[in-house]
Formats: structure tokens, C-alpha cells, sequence
């Protein structure tokens, strides 16, 4: 059977969430002019929640069922849980260094590095996980 006819295995709406979730973030990030930014843009003071509240939790989400998903596909192809382990430490370690180095990158070269930034909290999320 060629691979026109072989129904996809992709959860097209988790890569739905995540195209929106990264479209949120960028709008987020950057409204336009941070003197006329929506309030739902900003992030809630202290009690309530705007959608720039919801962009975290829900790249958790993602990371979340795309463990899931990963996982049970490689434990049926019966790749040793070792090799796992090693490619789940690997992927955090890449993650968390991409972190350190964009908000390096972001204060312009200069220490302390903020370790305590969104990519780190993923990747030692994903760990967890």
C-alpha cells in the first residue's frame, strides 16, 4: 500500500490547539502598540483571567497529550524504556538550554541569566512528565 492511501495517525486537533495556542502567544507577545493593548492581551493583575492567562497552561496541555501520544507508539515498537529515558533527558536539556540562551539573548549579553523562564518551566515540566 503506498502512502496516499495510509490514513494519517496525526491528532489533527492537537496540532490544531497548538497552531492557535502559538498564534495567541504571538499576539501576546507582541499587540502591536504597548500603549493601545486590549485587555484580554495583558495579563490579569491579580484575580481574573485573560487570554494571555490561558497560553501557558495550555502549551502544558500540548506537551501533555504529545507525551501520551509518543510514548505509547514507542513502547508498541518496543524501543527500550533506557533509550527513552536518554531521549526525554536529551530533549529537556536542548529545551532548557534554548531557554537560557533566548533570555540571555533578550537582556543583551549580559548576567544574571534568568533561569526561571517559559522554555525552562516546559522543559522541566516535560520531564516531570
Amino acid at each position: 500500500m503506498d502512502n496516499e492511501n495510509k490514513p494519517s495517525k496525526r491528532l489533527f486537533s492537537l496540532d490544531a490547539l497548538r497552531g492557535f495556542t502559538i498564534a495567541g502567544m504571538i499576539l501576546v507577545n507582541v499587540p502591536g502598540s504597548w500603549d493601545h493593548v486590549y485587555p484580554m492581551l495583558r495579563h490579569a493583575s491579580f484575580n481574573g483571567l485573560t487570554l494571555a492567562d490561558l497560553v501557558f497552561p495550555f502549551f502544558l496541555f500540548i506537551v501533555g497529550a504529545s507525551i501520551v501520544l509518543a510514548l505509547g507508539k514507542r513502547l508498541e515498537q518496543n524501543v527500550s524504556k533506557t533509550k527513552i529515558a536518554g531521549k526525554i533527558i536529551y530533549r529537556t536539556l536542548v529545551i532548557f538550554v534554548i531557554g537560557l540562551f533566548l533570555n540571555w539573548m533578550s537582556v543583551h549579553f549580559t548576567f544574571p541569566l534568568r533561569v526561571a523562564g517559559v522554555l525552562q518551566r516546559i522543559a522541566l515540566c516535560y520531564l516531570a512528565a
